[in-house]
């Protein structure tokens, strides 16, 4: 296949996947950060392969100048979009400037300096450095915990490292190789495997944006499934889940681990006189505060009403307890003069091999949460072993 005849199959097909996305991002229920930008980067990979397919055919002004400025905004717009996508703002005065620069260089390499090489080696060197900070900031974003199973992120990645390598070689290639001046569509090896395989990553980033986008709902969706409405602790399904996966881990491999019960001390008070917005307040900032306590890797949720539990995984009880009594201390000193000070009753509980089930472990954890209580509150209880 010549390199006309992959371009424009390649413009063909970004076509009708821009298409399919814009479709899929008319029918998303959840507005998806950053769709819209790739949505629009995929049309703008259309018109710039398009362009480029017809070199010679049109004003050189369309298809060289026009068609590679049109490319590398095509990629600033991708990188827009997946900065969104993480929550980042771009800093489009750098990226714009690069690509003006780019243009203009193209320009004069087009009209005043004609020199297909200059040409080959700028486009490509500018598109490389583009696609290396988004495939950058793509794998940064590997490193959060939310994003470590998605599907979409890891493809995405892999398919911008291709177009870095891809657009690397050419542009090495261009400037220590002669070149010629018989442009993009030259019949030879080089060429064919150049637009072949540039024309094919571009289609694919495209697919990959869509996984990322569906990725995002289906996360979403499972986050919804998962967390309070409320307090956006997690809910007690999602504990009752993390909580058993530790239970099994336990029972293999012979660790202890530890659960807290913890309950505000007087809350019927606080909604009596405060009122219940006022109630629900205290328990959302309640939450935020325990999440900034609690280490990584313990599991904290909303059990019901004003009762949350804390699951401290490979933990022994000794652990456990400093761990419950920085949070005795510090949530009894209020950070917010506008709610009502609070204390809270906390019931200890570490597994033993004498829990046969999880329900007697928390039955436990609950039994010296009532003993916190009825002990004058604002402490901490430990349950004895089963």
């Amino acid at each position: 296949m010549d390199p006309r005849t992959s371009i424009l199959i390649g413009s063909i097909t970004c076509a009708l996947m821009a298409i399919v996305v814009t479709s899929l991002a008319r029918a998303t229920p959840l507005p998806v950060p950053g769709f819209r930008a790739w949505v629009v980067g995929a049309w703008m990979i259309f018109g710039a392969l398009l362009m480029l397919g017809l070199r010679d055919w049109v004003p050189h002004l369309a298809s060289v100048t026009l068609g590679n400025c049109v490319l590398m905004l095509a990629y600033v717009v991708w990188l827009s979009g997946t900065l969104k996508y993480f929550g980042k703002p771009i800093k489009w005065h750098p990226w714009l400037a690069l690509v003006a620069v780019a243009t203009v260089a193209v320009s004069w390499f087009v009209y005043f300096d004609m020199s297909f090489r200059a040409r080959v080696s700028i486009v490509a060197s500018v598109c490389a450095v583009i696609n290396a900070y988004h495939a950058s900031v793509v794998w940064r974003s590997t490193r959060r915990r939310d994003y470590t199973r998605v599907t979409g992120i890891t493809t995405t990645f892999i398919w911008l490292a291709a177009l870095v390598l891809i657009y690397g070689i050419r542009s090495a290639h261009a400037l220590m190789l002669p070149q010629g001046d018989s442009g993009l569509l030259t019949q030879d090896l080089t060429q064919i495997i150049y637009t072949g395989s540039f024309t094919v990553c571009n289609m694919m980033l495209v697919i990959s944006f869509a996984t990322m986008a569906s990725d995002y709902v289906r996360f979403y969706i499972e986050e919804q499934a998962t967390r309070d409405p409320l307090t956006g602790a997690l809910n007690r399904r999602a504990f009752f889940k993390a909580i058993e996966m530790e239970f099994s881990r336990s029972q293999r491999h012979g660790h202890s681990f530890c659960v807290a019960m913890l309950d505000i001390d007087h809350f019927k008070n606080i909604n009596d006189r405060f009122g219940h917005l006022v109630g629900d307040r205290v328990l959302t900032t309640m939450c935020k505060r325990v999440e900034g306590l609690v280490r990584p890797h313990d599991v904290f949720a909303r059990y019901g009403g004003e009762e949350f539990l804390i699951m401290m995984p490979e933990t022994a009880l000794s652990n456990a307890t400093q761990v419950a009594q920085r949070l005795l201390e510090e949530l009894a000193v209020s950070d917010d003069a506008a709610l009502p000070a609070i204390t809270v009753s906390i019931g200890m509980a570490e597994w033993s091999t004498g829990d046969d089930s999880l329900e007697s472990l928390i039955a436990r954890a609950d039994s010296a949460l009532y003993v916190a209580k009825k002990n004058g509150r604002n402490c901490i209880e430990i349950a004895t072993a089963s």
